[in-house]
């Protein structure tokens, strides 16, 4: 049964998608470009039979055919970086109507709109550069229909997510005896629906950051001070507004051992006085210690501290260890107190001939609408194509401090976000990547962790995501894929976490100079004790892709 429908649905696709090959291929052939500018297009038809259980509903078979036309563009030159992706769905859908007559189908059809894009300008080298980044896409509103909703199925579960950020960077270069670097982001975050509304979110982020130190020639102290601000709209809540503080100051004892002063400051205005399970969240802390810093890479400090919140203090003795053992090994990890205890931060990188590791642990006070806007530098263990999801476009860097050329992005590690809603959260987030590259075989695993706390709601979710991804070459034309996942989730609002186990196998062959064909089977199951979400769902895709 299975069969006949995919020749019938292959040479319909083939057909539309012929159509617009040659109308891509005029539109590209009348256009002449730099050298600095680099532009593929592709057009990726696919058909879906697929078979969902959800519940107690009996399994129905459904079908779908996905015509993709997509773009990337990338733009370098001394001075300017510019990359581009832009990807069109257009979905139609067939599927067994619930209508008395099992005979009658129901046939609907969506679009889709995905576009990414990232630029640098370095107006003086070194100095004064601006950043611009953004997109748009489409994600589950709620957390809980991760895996479960996509533009196949379950499409009525996503929302339109669109961010658009702009940073100016600014730096003293080489100083002798001041360093300066300011850092000044405005960012917007849209999306057409959130948990609080119909109407969703629509919030402006201001963030600037300002770090003095000290320079090379000065000698009799070391200093290193900071300040974070960001203002963050709400629609439904009143801003929400932050200040961070970090002073650092030592002198010189004995060779490479220092005294060590240093104090902290977080400060949060939610427009509400206490949270149901939290009663401040305002802290500041002092203290001295010793460093030892035989190195400019090496630094390990103690200091016995104090840590204020209102009317209590707390003693405690802090940790920072800033550690490079090698150009190709470097370690981070800081104890502290905050407002909730006890405080980690730690990172860890590491890089041989075809291996890659990266461990990593955060904790953080932040929103949906900040996560998009982060300033934080991101990196990974491969370097893909901008805008791709396949790990036979990537490839692994040669050093820790890689540096990402137009047309590419790190591919991050597995990463489970938050519900769309405008709430203040709480997130403990720690994850473990390796990463194996080496003649025929590219692979990953990573495992993550992430405990949110909505402080607003009082509420409470928890994931674990472990994923596996092997790519094989069969031949110099031919690639074979499998990945596997598995993810436990739970909220304090319910009992025992669901559990969600998805499979897939693929392959992939180049017919010729444009033509790749590719063919995979998939199955999802997510097991829960809420019968409304227990159920599967089998999918066997078949598609062709014409790249130009």
């Amino acid at each position: 049964m299975i069969w006949p429908k995919l020749k019938e649905h292959y040479l319909a696709i083939a057909k539309l998608a012929s159509q617009i090959v040659a109308l891509l291929s005029f539109t590209l052939s009348t256009s002449t470009f730099a050298k600095e500018v680099d532009v593929k297009a592709s057009v990726n038809a696919t058909t879906y039979i697929y078979e969902t259980q959800i519940g107690q509903n009996e399994a129905k078979q459904n079908e779908s055919i996905i015509i993709r036309p997509s773009i990337l563009g990338s733009y370098s030159s001394r001075k300017v970086s510019f990359s581009v992706t832009a990807t069109h769905s257009m979905v139609k859908n067939s599927s067994q109507s619930d209508s008395v007559d099992i005979n009658e189908n129901s046939d609907t059809s969506q679009n889709y709109t995905d576009l990414k894009y990232t630029g640098k300008f370095d107006f003086i080298k070194n100095a004064l550069s601006l950043i611009l980044s953004g997109a748009e896409s489409y994600r589950n509103v709620s957390q809980q229909q991760d895996y479960f909703s996509d533009q196949i199925l379950a499409p009525e579960g996503l929302t339109k997510t669109r961010n658009n950020r702009a940073q100016v960077n600014f730096t003293v270069p080489n100083p002798l005896y001041f360093g300066f670097k300011l850092q000044s982001t405005y960012s917007t975050t849209e999306t057409q629906r959130s948990l609080e509304s119909e109407s969703g979110i629509d919030s402006e982020n201001k963030t600037i950051l300002a770090r003095l130190y000290q320079g090379k020639n000065f000698q009799r102290i070391n200093f290193d001070i900071s300040a974070e601000y960001n203002d963050t709209s709400r629609n439904n809540f009143q801003n929400f507004e932050s200040t961070r503080l970090k002073g650092d100051f030592s002198f010189p004892l004995y060779r490479n051992f220092n005294f060590l002063v240093t104090g902290r400051l977080e400060e949060y205005d939610i427009g509400q006085e206490i949270f149901i399970t939290r009663t401040s969240l305002d802290t500041s802390s002092y203290g001295a210690g010793l460093e030892w810093n035989p190195s400019n890479a090496r630094k390990i400090s103690f200091t016995y501290n104090q840590l204020d919140e209102g009317e209590k203090q707390t003693d405690f003795v802090g940790l920072n260890i800033a550690w490079a053992f090698s150009p190709r090994t470097s370690m981070n990890f800081d104890y502290g107190k905050r407002f909730y205890g006890d405080a980690y931060q730690f990172n860890f990188r590491h890089a041989l001939k075809y291996f890659r590791t990266s461990i990593s642990y955060s904790e953080d006070l932040t929103s949906y609408a900040r996560l998009g806007a982060t300033t934080t530098n991101i990196t990974g263990i491969f370097v893909c194509e901008f805008g791709s999801t396949e790990l036979t476009d990537c490839f692994q860097p040669d050093s820790l401090d890689y540096q990402l050329q137009a047309g590419e992005e790190f591919r991050a590690a597995t990463e489970t976000e938050t519900d769309i809603t405008e709430e203040v959260i709480f997130r403990k987030t720690g994850s473990a990547s390796l990463g194996y590259e080496k003649r025929k075989i590219k692979m990953s695993i990573e495992a993550r962790y992430q405990n949110t706390e909505y402080l607003e709601s009082d509420r409470l979710r928890t994931n674990n995501t472990l994923r596996f991804n092997l790519n094989y070459a069969l031949g110099r034309r031919t690639n074979i894929s499998f990945i596997s996942s598995i993810a436990e989730t739970k909220s304090s609002l319910e009992g025992k976490p669901d559990t969600i186990i998805n499979t897939s196998l693929n392959f992939s062959r180049t017919l010729g100079q444009h033509v790749n064909f590719n063919m995979s089977a998939r199955f999802l199951d997510r097991q829960s004790d809420i019968i409304e979400r227990d159920g599967n769902d089998k999918r066997l895709t078949l598609g062709i892709k014409y790249t130009f």
